[in-house]
């Protein structure tokens, strides 16, 4: 498998669009911190470095769903996935080599983001307000749910022999998950009240009961909903880029599943696969 590797990594850092994506994470983990610190100065405001530590668990998986498609596709439409079969590739193989290249790139992505932010975060705002435990161990976390997403991508472009096909595939899964997140996060944000504090039309703020929410989501059906956020990549994304989850290595557990399950049911499909 070294030899998969090593042709897997040339490619890789030789492909233009992984090599512009790594510039835009580059640029906006320092574009950031820098319009935080303007907005400091000239508006008087409050941002901390701390705010956008782990936005970036929002935009790499678009990035790295156009990537896997991309770079998998091209192995199919090029005849390179048959050739690697005829020279004595095993099929687990050729499957392996591709989902650590794309997950290492998954990585290297959210390292281009995290190194700029954090060098400016020491030089524009003296440090960090979150402990350094808790900024490794969150950091950990998005890059295993980068591993994950890398999984879900690689089975997606594995067995489909179309790179357009598996391109909408792997692009639309990307927002789908990521619009269940939003779903499932703006649910459970929901007040259980509505404030009873209404102004009249003199500018005396006079109090009322408070209201019940209708959209409330509570008993069973908040803890299932819970625990999908918790448990879907989407929903890990904005608890990671809020800083926001309960406990962060459960995120991490639930990633290592979702890498076996998909990366189990993909190598016995792509085994089983008539490559035309």
């Amino acid at each position: 498998m070294r030899k998969l590797l090593r042709a897997n990594f040339s490619r890789l850092f030789k492909d233009k669009l992984f090599l512009v994506s790594l510039a835009l994470m580059f640029v906006m983990g320092t574009a950031l911190q820098i319009m935080h610190c303007i907005d400091n100065v000239k508006n008087n405001e409050n941002w901390t470095p701390d705010a956008t530590c782990f936005v970036f668990a929002v935009f790499v998986p678009i990035l790295l769903s156009l990537i896997t498609a991309l770079f998998i596709g091209s192995d199919y439409s090029d005849g390179t996935m048959r050739n690697k079969l005829i020279v004595g590739h095993k099929r687990h193989c050729i499957y392996l080599a591709n989902l650590i290249v794309i997950a290492a790139a998954g990585i290297l992505l959210s390292i281009s983001y995290i190194l700029p932010h954090t060098v400016l975060g020491f030089l524009l705002f003296g440090g960090f307000v979150t402990q350094p435990s808790v900024l490794l161990l969150d950091t950990g976390v998005n890059f295993a749910l980068m591993v994950a997403y890398s999984s879900l991508f690689v089975l997606t472009s594995m067995l489909s022999q179309s790179k357009a096909n598996t391109t909408a595939v792997c692009i639309l899964l990307a927002f789908v998950l990521l619009f269940v997140g939003v779903y499932l996060t703006s649910a459970l944000n929901e007040p259980e009240y509505y404030s009873g504090y209404v102004l009249t039309a003199d500018g005396v703020t006079t109090s009322e009961d408070s209201e019940k929410n209708p959209n409330y989501v509570g008993g069973k059906k908040r803890e299932v909903y819970k625990f999908l956020q918790e448990l879907t990549p989407g929903g890990q994304e904005l608890l990671s880029s809020n800083m926001t989850a309960e406990n962060p290595a459960m995120l991490a557990l639930y990633d290592g599943i979702i890498l076996l399950v998909s990366t189990g049911v993909g190598i016995v499909l792509f085994r089983r696969k008539d490559l035309k």
